[in-house]
């Protein structure tokens, strides 16, 4: 254990508390790494709240242990309830003007936190920090997952936030924009980080990028995002928290067939999963995308259904042409503009020519067409 765990927290008014949230469950192997992590930031004004989901092995031994020695952890203990309900209830017992989140088998660079908060200023709601992926038993050398450079403080838009992974643990997040909007995980759904960004974005004034990594995030069996489910079976996940999205919005008075951060979140998970997808398992995603805006009552009057139809397997180099071109047309009815841009580690990489943006109602015979060609 690290030799320079405290029993007293440091309060001096200039650094203002952090909250840090980790949700511990079936963890042992992993969790006294985390811990020390944690215990050995440089930044010393924290407050550590720990919330045992009803382990099974001797993870809360190891917060028993830990909570002796560092009075800055807290340790709370409920019934199994999965990842969104473990920190709603770190979040309710919060009291730091700022939120950050461990996940309980990764582990954060001793600097990261100073590092962040070095990057907050009066109108700063989020401050992102890089990402680094590790492998259990160091099968692979680390990799970046994220990185922001140079540092630079932005207005939170739409644009800035389609840049950024929507990541809960390598970000701190301003406890008052929170609390003021009542904003919790969804309880039972899976893809909860995605549904607490898009809830918090639009009320995010600015987003400081730091340039610095620090934080290890462990690729491992086991873990939530390597559960098993197929890939079509995620997409129905993703499905229901766009779902749970839509609500929150609609209770908070935000009409999401308005709100452009509601159109970039599906957008966004469309073209993911379009991409992992198989030619002949597309359909079926864009089954599940229409029904889900039909049934939230999201589809505009021109759209034609005609445009998911055209989405089937074919064969050949027609094929190639679908694949590439029609797995735009939801983004473009999302509103995306005619140049989609993919952005890594912030950064514009590569742009594509949105080629259905003018080819539109044509679309039908345009698959005549090619169908003639073949018959020939």
């Amino acid at each position: 254990m690290n030799s320079d765990m405290t029993t007293d927290t440091q309060v001096m008014g200039e650094h203002p508390l952090v909250s840090v949230l980790v949700p511990v469950y079936n963890v042992a192997p992993w969790l006294p790494r985390c811990l020390d992590s944690i215990c050995a930031q440089t930044y010393r004004n924290l407050e550590i709240l720990c919330v045992n989901d009803g382990s099974t092995d001797n993870s809360a031994e190891i917060l028993a242990e830990y909570a002796g020695r560092d009075a800055r952890i807290k340790v709370f203990y409920q019934e199994n309830g999965g990842l969104s309900a473990a920190r709603n209830t770190a979040l309710k017992h919060a009291s730091g003007e700022w939120i950050a989140g461990v996940d309980s088998d990764d582990y954060i660079a001793e600097d990261i936190i100073e590092e962040a908060m070095a990057c907050t200023g009066p109108d700063v709601d989020m401050v992102a920090y890089g990402v680094q992926c590790v492998w259990e038993n160091d099968e692979c050398a680390p990799k970046e997952f994220e990185r922001f450079t140079p540092a630079t403080v932005v207005p939170m838009s739409v644009e800035q936030a389609g840049r950024m992974h929507v990541c809960f643990w390598n970000k701190l997040w301003r406890h008052s924009v929170i609390k003021e909007h009542d904003i919790l995980f969804p309880h039972g759904l899976v893809h909860e980080d995605d549904a607490f960004f898009y809830q918090f974005a639009p009320y995010a004034r600015k987003v400081a990028l730091c340039s610095a990594v620090g934080y290890h995030y462990l690729q491992r069996q086991g873990s939530i995002v390597r559960s098993g489910q197929s890939k079509l079976e995620t997409s129905a996940r993703y499905v229901r928290v766009m779902h749970y999205v839509a609500e929150q919005y609609a209770a908070r008075g935000i009409n999401p067939a308005e709100s452009p951060w509601f159109r970039l979140f599906v957008s966004r998970v469309y073209a993911d999963r379009y991409h992992v997808l198989s030619p002949e398992e597309r359909p079926a995603l864009t089954v599940q995308f229409y029904q889900m805006l039909e049934e939230l009552h999201l589809l505009p009057g021109w759209i034609k259904d005609y445009r998911f139809r055209c989405m089937v397997p074919v064969r050949g180099w027609r094929r190639w042409f679908l694949s590439r071109y029609l797995n735009t047309e939801l983004w473009r009815i999302c509103g995306v503009p005619v140049w989609e841009v993919e952005y890594r580690n912030g950064r514009p990489v590569q742009q594509r020519f949105m080629l259905l943006r003018f080819i539109g109602w044509n679309l039908k015979a345009l698959l005549r067409l090619f169908s003639g060609r073949a018959n020939a």
